[in-house]
């Protein structure tokens, strides 16, 4: 199957309060807004855009920081909180005159997703999440018995860190290469063509600093994540997709999911790793139609 690459896209940019946000649109329908996580940009929804362009109006934006949204002063990490985040997304459905829609992210944007169905809960008809990720994770995250898995985040707090990752391209595929194939249950799925878009990306002025940045301002040893309203019992109606095989993300932290929402259903994926949208997107197209069309 010939790779549908970035260009193939029909691209769009916002300009924001304080950000200006690159995003990609396509389909008619209930608005339905794709969030990417680290390492990624939108296009890591690239195998799920079409196909849920059939049924949906579909925006994916870049995450300030990522892609060819804007970066904004990389040297303020506060910047780069979650909380300006969720700020981002209500503000660009404001600005494209959508009152509420449809949400669905994993990774980063599983953080933001919690805190957006709390914050702007009137602008959410319903929410997916792969690989959830609520309050209490951070202990769990940052504990010594999972470091060999989140090292990266630490790594990530180091001044050093930009330059050597971004020192040379092979030094960028390297180590993110490590990550996307590691994650996923496939452990040769990221490679070619693909795994060279990602480098492309982030090989791109600014993109690794805006990256590592969301661990500074939100995953490091004396960041705070979480607000006391995410700290809340939510009533939006949400879908889980849990890989069975993700070793950053462990299938066994779902039991978190509970105390913090009234209306969930989880479901578990026994071959499928971290990275689910690419992993199995026919199977993650299918749950998401499900539970959005109804």
């Amino acid at each position: 199957m010939t790779l549908r690459r970035p260009e193939h896209f029909t691209h769009h940019h916002a300009q924001l309060a304080d950000v200006r946000l690159h995003y990609v649109r396509e389909g008619r329908g209930r608005p339905l807004i794709l969030l990417h996580g680290w390492p990624g940009f939108w296009w890591e929804w690239h195998k799920n855009i079409g196909p849920l362009a059939e049924s949906f109006d579909v925006i994916v934006p870049d995450m300030r920081g990522y892609g060819d949204s804007e970066k904004p002063d990389l040297s303020r990490v506060d910047l780069f909180h979650l909380d300006r985040v969720v700020e981002d997304i209500a503000q660009l459905l404001d600005h494209l005159g959508i009152e509420q829609a449809l949400l669905a992210g994993h990774d980063y944007s599983a953080l933001v997703l919690h805190k957006f169905v709390r914050k702007h809960r009137d602008k959410v008809i319903q929410a997916a999440i792969i690989n959830p990720i609520t309050p209490g994770f951070e202990g769990r995250y940052l504990s010594p018995g999972h470091f060999p898995e989140s090292w990266y985040s630490q790594f990530h707090q180091l001044d050093m860190a930009v330059e050597l990752v971004g020192s040379s391209r092979d030094a960028c595929r390297t180590y993110f290469r490590h990550f996307l194939n590691h994650w996923s249950h496939d452990k040769g799925l990221f490679h070619g063509e693909e795994l060279e878009i990602y480098v492309d990306n982030f090989m791109k002025p600014g993109n690794i600093h805006g990256g590592f940045n969301f661990y500074r301002a939100n995953l490091s040893i004396t960041s705070q994540p979480w607000t006391p309203l995410d700290r809340t019992i939510s009533d939006c109606r949400v879908t889980f997709l849990q890989g069975m095989g993700d070793p950053v993300v462990p299938s066994v932290w779902t039991d978190l999911v509970t105390p913090w929402y009234s209306r969930y259903t989880m479901h578990y994926v026994q071959d499928g790793g971290h990275f689910l949208m690419r992993e199995k997107p026919a199977y993650v197209n299918k749950h998401l139609r499900d539970a959005f069309l109804k």
